[in-house]
């Protein structure tokens, strides 16, 4: 029995054991993912909502498994992807259940999103006390960290704390720290999102075409990154801007964009989100029925994601379409509606605009005393708010229920308020302005706007390269020292390669030249023969004819003889002025033609100087040309793919019987080797496929002779860079 006793207790043992090492090792796997989604969640590129959800995914999966650290942790982690969602309401609930339990954070980054959500909760409990302490307790841990983009965090924080005052210098000053922080960090999206917080912040006070213009930088960041979710959030938000202004068009141009990108994500909450915005646009449009159909069931897809403010916008502007198609009592209901979600979430700005809006509708009722009532709430909660710029439109409204209710008094100091605010403030020329900025960024001009604003954030991103260098000099010195090192043995071998290309460059430019030299002369001296036989065989008054063309010939191969290259127009007036004076020489005994393709003329394409003359020259003498009956020469240049083809044909006696001829023996005709040297030269330098051919013109009965030179095309740009280049060396 004791033995039986003592087997149970052992295997119970043993079985407790293995649930412990199970539970120990479940934990350990859960603490690994966690550890790793609060990397992967403060990754900058996971600021996307998009991103960090999926990775908030995995880890509710696991939360019911996991101890109460852990839980803790999972728990932080969706309040603060419900922060950049955007769903307050969530954030308020997830936040209450942390708070009460006051937990304690060892990892740095869950210790920074725990304070910089503490601050925001507080806001957003309009206990500003509270969140005054909080903001400044955040400032200083961000700090202490280091790190420039938890420091940003917080100065928006503090920015949207002093927005909640309505103390514009304070907001706007602490935004502005925010952006100059999240220059100096490595995260753009923090940049974005600084300078779409800067946008909030004017556009609370008033300052709407600051507001767009900070809303189009952070546009052009999101754009630049490929931020999709941040793409739909900025373009909507210009639109809202737009809309504020009257500004339809430009409202509807950066909706369209939203919706497209949110379709796209496939992003309900963003889609919903839009046409909420899409509902406001038609009711400005006057398509108030239209909007009345697409807020509805917007309203009812939003409640899913319990987002009160969202929700409380929805059912706004749901009132104001109900009030312009004359259905008082649903717009009243409407309004109510919007009033106690904006009254759960404390947003007073919006108690004021929906103050107004009841009475407005009241006033169309014909109910004098519940309109003066709630315009005159409206007025206190915004004077309360220091929200002048919305005062002036109630004023409006107050005079003309005062002029209908026969108080003329009334009537008259609520229509001078009106006027006077309108002297002070004109609205028609800030929703100029702002149509003017969203156009310029929709079109051309919007480039110049976006790199002048650019080059401030290149010098900045400067001053931050600046301080990172002094904050870490010795290892930068030995990174730069390291650098320079490579860079010099780089450069070495950079300036070694380049003197044996610009001495192999030498030897071919030397070469050219060589032929060139070569072929000149052969040129002069047949040229000097022909001369001779002209003055022994013709009257001296015919020789000084033929010498003074000769010498406007001479006088131009002089001049282009030792240039590389010249444009096909002085290689046509060369060739004339040649073939003229060979035809004086033998008596008009053969013509030629010099067909040069148009198109080749309009690319300014050059030629080699004297590179078809010997072949011409071969031609007469060899074709015995002057000795037949219509002797014609022709040269024909066009562009054959990326080769300029040169044919010179003529109907002389041909190759066979010009052998047979006999010739001076002593006159060697070097045209051919120096015309393929010259060719190969030029295929190595310009990476050509040129060619020399020599055929007969008419293949049946072996007479005439055809040349086809196929040079690569240079253009007259290419010679005039060239020779720049020659210069320089």
């Amino acid at each position: 029995m004791n033995r039986i006793r003592s087997y149970s207790l052992c295997l119970l043992v043993l079985l407790y054991s293995a649930k412990v090492t199970g539970q120990v090792v479940n934990q350990a796997k859960n603490e690994a993912l966690i550890t790793s989604a609060v990397t992967k969640f403060n990754d900058p590129m996971s600021t996307d909502p998009i991103v960090s959800n999926k990775i908030l995914q995995g880890l509710l999966l696991i939360r019911k498994s996991c101890p109460v650290k852990q839980q803790q942790t999972i728990d932080l982690l969706s309040c603060e992807q419900k922060s950049r969602q955007g769903d307050i309401a969530g954030f308020i609930v997830g936040m209450e259940g942390l708070v009460r339990q006051k937990p304690i954070f060892n990892n740095s980054i869950l210790r920074h999103y725990y304070s910089l959500n503490i601050t925001k909760f507080w806001i957003y409990k309009n206990n500003l006390t509270n969140a005054s302490g909080a903001s400044i307790t955040n400032i200083s841990e961000a700090k202490k960290s280091r790190v420039n983009r938890n420091i940003s965090q917080a100065y928006q924080n503090r920015a949207l704390l002093f927005l909640v005052r309505n103390m514009k210098d304070s907001s706007v000053y602490y935004a502005k720290l925010s952006t100059k922080f999240a220059k100096r960090s490595d995260s753009r999206i923090e940049l974005a999102l600084s300078f779409h917080n800067e946008g909030v912040i004017h556009s609370h006070f008033g300052e709407i075409e600051m507001a767009v213009e900070k809303e189009l930088l952070a546009l052009q960041m999101a754009e630049k990154l490929n931020l999709f979710y941040f793409e739909s959030l900025f373009n909507r938000t210009i639109s809202n801007y737009s809309l504020d202004v009257k500004n339809i068009k430009e409202s509807y141009t950066y909706l369209r964009k939203a919706i497209s990108i949110s379709k796209r994500l496939n992003d309900e909450r963003s889609i919903v989100l839009c046409d909420i915005s899409l509902g406001g646009i038609y009711i400005n449009d006057f398509k108030c029925v239209e909007a009345i159909d697409l807020l509805q069931n917007a309203i009812k897809k939003l409640e899913k994601f319990k987002d009160a403010e969202q929700i409380g916008r929805g059912y706004e502007y749901l009132g104001k379409a109900f009030e312009k198609t004359n259905r008082e009592l649903e717009a009243l209901n409407s309004f109510n509606l919007a009033l106690s979600y904006y009254e759960n979430i404390g947003n007073r700005d919006k108690i004021g605009d929906i103050y107004h809006d009841i009475g407005l509708t009241h006033l169309k009722q014909k109910s004098y005393q519940q309109s003066k009532i709630y315009l005159k709430k409206s007025i206190e909660i915004r004077n309360q708010e220091r929200e002048q710029n919305k005062l002036y439109e109630t004023f409006r409204i107050l005079s003309d229920l005062y002029g209908k209710t026969g108080n003329k008094d009334s009537s008259y100091l609520y229509l001078s308020k009106y006027v006077t605010f309108l002297e002070q403030n004109s609205t028609s020329k800030n929703a100029q302005k702002i149509a003017a900025l969203t156009q310029k960024n929709s079109g051309e001009q919007r480039e110049r706007l976006l790199e002048m604003q650019g080059e401030s954030l290149e010098k900045e991103l400067k001053e931050k390269k600046i301080l990172q260098l002094q904050s870490d000099r010795r290892f930068y010195g030995i990174i730069f020292t390291v650098i320079i090192l490579l860079l010099g043995v780089f450069i070495v071998l950079i300036v070694l390669r380049q003197n044996k290309m610009k001495q192999e460059q030498r030897v071919t430019e030397m070469s050219q030249t060589l032929l060139r030299s070569q072929m000149n002369p052969h040129f002069i001296f047949n040229a000097m023969s022909v001369i001779q036989s002209y003055i022994y065989e013709n009257t001296p008054a015919l020789a000084s004819k033929f010498l003074v063309n000769f010498s406007r010939l001479m006088r131009l191969i002089l001049e282009n003889s030792s240039k590389e290259f010249i444009p096909l127009e002085i290689e046509e007036e060369i060739l004339t002025k040649y073939l003229n004076t060979q035809k004086l020489r033998f008596e008009n005994r053969f013509n030629f033609k010099i067909n040069i393709e148009e198109e080749l003329r309009i690319k300014r394409v050059l030629i080699p100087p004297m590179i078809t003359q010997p072949f011409i020259e071969n031609a007469i003498e060899h074709g015995q040309l002057h000795t037949i009956s219509h002797g014609l020469i022709t040269v024909d240049m066009t562009q054959s793919g990326d080769l300029l083809k040169i044919s010179i044909s003529d109907n002389g006696v041909g190759r066979t019987k010009a052998g047979k001829i006999k010739k001076n023996k002593s006159h060697k005709s070097m045209a051919i080797s120096i015309t393929r040297e010259r060719i190969e030269i030029l295929n190595k330098k310009y990476k050509g496929k040129g060619n020399l051919s020599i055929e007969d013109f008419d293949l049946e009965k072996k007479t005439g002779t055809q040349v086809i030179i196929c040079l690569p095309i240079i253009y007259e740009l290419t010679t005039f860079n060239h020779e720049e280049k020659s210069s320089h060396n």
